[in-house]
């Protein structure tokens, strides 16, 4: 970084980054495990998805709720519960005798890691100096990219070398660690007495984004089934409702208001919140391409999948110095066109040897435009909240996040779906993944066209439109 965060401010930021670290990781490492899980449970490996859907479903129904926990109770002592309990479920995953032990003990670990991350981003925004918070978010974005990319490898040796009980334990002296870190070297937060919980809001809220992110993730598969539809059509119907509900309401389980400001509406539901589809879209379709496309081995395509991971590395401790030197406007701009650049070369890029290297280079542009615009997007998210605005912000900021992650990903697979039906393919070819990365980069750069003409040319502008 350009400068040193000051010192409370780097204590925050070590058990931020260590809690979204241990809960991506966590998540990761599992994939790796699942077929070792089913076997010791006697199941078929696909009722294992269960799972992945209980923890993020649990995950999502908890989410509404974690604001007002955190004013009601502290955020300091709500996230050193939830950590806690994160360790504890994992050491009862490890030890679970039965399948649906098992399964009810990821889902007590979604329901607090619901309360983690979310808790951790508020301190860090509620101790965190505007002057500081760009650097801040750099920072505890890494632990999101490393993780992802250490986590396969990390559970393939567990299951190789060891059982896959360790992959649940290595959550534990992590846990304690970060809850006797808390107590020791996180300050307080000053508590705010919210009103009487709403109880009718936060169930309307939850049951839509169950409703929505399981209609989103099935209609990947079955895009013409009437399951997904109905999910998504009820989910729409709740949502509605909740709106309904969360205006009319005095004291709402998240308030609407941080959306009344530009800057967050543009980053939360706008063009910022869209131009960052095509970074989440890729993570699925990239994959699936290089080794279904191009017939690279699955070794081969990890290695070049970390060329994406390390662009985005490299470039968070310059980001700040080129929203300094470049604008912010531009820097944003730049970068997401930048990274568009690097898709549209990656989706005419051959499987001969001699494109490896072209293909390598397009990916680390890419990682180097999502360090950018994810970055830039953050910082102006938090950067335009006031204090009264911080708690509901941030659960809108987290729920948007979600439901664009889910879109992105279902997104890719019904395009690559669709176009492997029109060219009568049981299962997606090259020229499938040239058209979902093509229309994707389109989708991009109407994104980012249309949010050039919505942020300011430098962050200090919405310091000042707050202040006055």
């Amino acid at each position: 970084m350009r400068r040193f965060l000051a010192l409370e401010s780097r204590d925050i930021v070590t058990v931020v980054s260590a809690s979204m670290f241990m809960v991506q990781l966590d998540a990761s490492v599992l994939a790796v495990a699942l077929p070792q899980i089913a076997a010791h449970f006697g199941r078929p490996i696909v009722s294992l998805s269960l799972a992945i859907t209980i923890y993020l479903m649990m995950l999502v129904a908890v989410l509404p709720v974690s604001g007002w926990v955190a004013d009601r109770f502290g955020p300091r002592r709500i996230f050193q519960l939830a950590t806690l309990g994160f360790g504890l479920f994992s050491l009862l995953c490890a030890l679970a005798s039965t399948f649906w032990l098992f399964i009810l003990a990821r889902a007590l670990q979604g329901a607090c890691a619901a309360l983690m991350t979310p808790v951790a981003r508020l301190i860090l925004l509620k101790r965190t100096s505007k002057a500081e918070l760009v650097d801040a978010l750099a920072i505890t974005a890494m632990p999101m990219l490393v993780a992802p990319t250490l986590g396969p490898s990390i559970g393939g040796f567990i299951v190789d070398y060891g059982r896959w009980e360790y992959i649940f334990l290595l959550n534990v002296p992590v846990a304690l660690a970060l809850v006797a870190l808390t107590r020791w070297r996180l300050p307080e937060v000053e508590l705010v007495q919210p009103a009487r919980l709403d109880w009718r809001g936060a169930l309307l809220l939850s049951a839509a984004l169950i409703a929505l992110l399981t209609g989103l993730d099935r209609l990947a598969s079955d895009a013409v089934g009437a399951l997904p539809w109905g999910l998504l059509v009820a989910g729409a119907a709740l949502a509605s409702l909740t709106l309904r509900h969360l205006r009319a309401h005095p004291h709402p389980i998240v308030s609407l208001e941080p959306l009344r400001i530009a800057a967050f509406r543009t980053t939360a539901i706008g063009a910022g919140a869209m131009v960052r589809v095509p970074a989440r879209a890729i993570l699925f379709a990239l994959p699936l391409m290089f080794q279904m496309g191009f017939g690279f081995s699955p070794f081969i395509a990890g290695l070049l999948l970390m060329a994406l991971n390390a662009g985005d590395l490299v470039t968070k401790p310059i980001v700040r110095p080129m929203f300094d030197r470049l604008g912010y406007r531009r820097a944003v701009v730049g970068g997401s066109l930048a990274g568009l650049s690097g898709l549209l070369v990656i989706a005419a890029a051959g499987s001969e040897p001699v494109w490896l290297s072209v293909i390598l280079a397009a990916l680390v542009l890419a990682g180097f435009s999502r360090s950018i615009v994810f970055t830039g997007m953050a910082s102006l998210t938090f950067s335009s909240l006031g204090s009264r605005d911080m708690t509901s912000g941030n659960v809108l900021a987290s729920i948007s996040m979600q439901l664009f992650n889910a879109t992105a990903i279902s997104g890719a697979a019904l395009i690559l779906g669709l176009t492997a039906q029109a060219h009568g393919e049981g299962e997606p070819g090259l020229a499938d993944f040239r058209i979902t990365l093509l229309v994707v980069t389109l989708l991009g750069l109407a994104a980012t066209l249309a949010l050039s003409r919505r942020i300011p040319d430098d962050l200090r502008e919405v310091h000042l439109e707050e202040a006055t």
